[in-house]
C-alpha cells in the first residue's frame, strides 16, 4: 500500500499520506536493586501509550501503514525518580506484496538520562525541552518516521529529521545530548548531524533505491532486485570512502547485515563474490560474517 502512495507523491506531486507509530516498548531492571519494582512496568505502559497514542504526523492514516518500532530499555541506574538507560532501537517497514518486514534502523543508545515518577503523566511540547524522557522519545519517533519515508520515496524523511535536529538543538549540552556521550559519535548528536548533512545525501538516496528498487521488486524479480541493492551498496562506498566510521554506516549495517547475507546466498556466483568484497569493505569489522554469503 505505501509503495502506492509513494508512486503516487512521485508522479502526482502530492503529499503522502502519513504513518504513526506501532511501538513495542520493553523496560528491563533486572540488575536494579528496588523495593517498588512495579515504577518499571508503570513507566513501560507511559512510553508505550506516549509512543503509540500521540500523532506524530497529521494526517490521516491506516492500521496496516502504521511504523513497526521496538523500545528495549535497561534500566541502568535508578535512585528515586532518577534514571539512566541503555536503550536497543529498531524499526521496520513491510516489503511489497509479501508479508515480510525488512529491518530500517538499528541502534543502541547508551546515554538516556530522565526523570520520572510512578503515575506521571508524560507531557511534550514542541520547541521546547519540558521533560527529558518525552524530548528523547520524539527525537527517535522523527528520526524512524524519517528514515521509514526515505525507503518510501527520494529524500522524503527530511521534514523529520529537520523536527529531529530541532530537539537535539534544543536538548543541547544536556546529560546525553553532547558530541562527546556515547562511544566516539555513536550518539544522538551524530545521529541528526549526519541526516542532515548533504555530504550524507547518497545514503540516503541508497535507502530510497535499496528498498523501493530492490525489496519491493524481489518477489518477481530477485536477481534484478539483487542488482539494485549492490547498486544501492555502491552509492553508500562512495561516502563512505570520504567519511569513514561515521555512526549512520553503523546504523545502516546493524539493520541490514543478517538480511544482506540472506539476499546474496542465493546470488549468482558472480554478483555473489563481489558482495562479499563490497561488504567486506563497507563493514569491515563484521567480514567474517559475510563469508556466509559463500555457504
Amino acid at each position: 500500500m505505501r509503495k502506492l502512495i509513494a508512486l503516487f507523491f512521485l508522479t502526482a506531486s502530492l503529499a503522502v499520506s502519513a504513518q504513526d507509530l506501532l511501538c513495542n516498548v520493553q523496560v528491563r531492571s533486572d540488575n536494579i536493586q528496588a523495593s517498588n519494582k512495579e515504577i518499571f512496568d508503570d513507566l513501560q505502559n507511559s512510553i508505550s501509550q506516549f509512543m503509540n497514542q500521540r500523532k506524530w504526523i497529521s494526517d490521516k492514516v491506516q492500521p496496516q501503514e502504521k511504523i513497526n518500532c521496538n523500545f528495549v530499555i535497561n534500566v541502568t541506574q535508578f535512585n528515586i525518580d532518577q534514571f539512566k538507560a541503555e536503550v536497543n532501537i529498531t524499526s521496520s517497514r513491510p516489503v511489497f506484496g509479501t508479508t515480510y518486514n525488512t529491518p530500517m534502523f538499528n541502534h543502541f543508545d547508551q546515554e538516556w538520562y530522565f526523570q520520572y515518577a510512578q503515575f506521571q503523566n508524560l507531557e511534550y511540547t514542541e520547541n521546547a525541552n519540558v521533560n527529558a524522557l518525552t524530548t528523547i522519545l520524539a527525537f527517535y519517533a522523527n528520526v524512524i518516521i524519517g528514515v521509514d519515508f526515505d525507503g518510501f520515496y527520494q529524500e522524503g524523511g527530511t521534514q523529520y529529521f529537520n523536527k529531529a535536529l530541532q530537539i537535539r538543538n534544543i536538548a543541547q549540552n544536556t546529560p546525553g545530548w553532547n558530541p562527546s556521550d556515547g562511544r566516539g559519535n555513536r550518539n544522538k548528536y551524530y545521529i541528526i548531524d549526519n541526516l542532515t548533512d548533504e555530504r550524507f545525501k547518497p545514503i540516503r538516496l541508497a535507502y530510497y533505491q535499496f528498498h523501493i528498487s530492490g525489496m519491493d521488486n524481489f518477489k518477481d524479480g530477485p536477481e534484478e532486485a539483487r542488482k539494485e541493492i549492490y547498486a544501492a551498496l555502491e552509492r553508500i562506498r562512495t561516502i563512505q570512502q570520504v567519511l569513514p566510521n561515521s555512526v549512520i554506516f553503523k546504523i545502516f549495517f546493524n539493520a541490514k547485515r543478517d538480511e544482506l547475507i540472506n539476499i546474496f546466498k542465493e546470488a549468482e556466483p558472480g554478483i555473489k563474490n563481489r558482495a562479499i568484497e563490497l561488504l567486506s569493505l563497507l563493514d569491515p569489522s563484521n567480514s567474517s560474517n559475510y563469508s556466509k554469503i559463500k555457504t
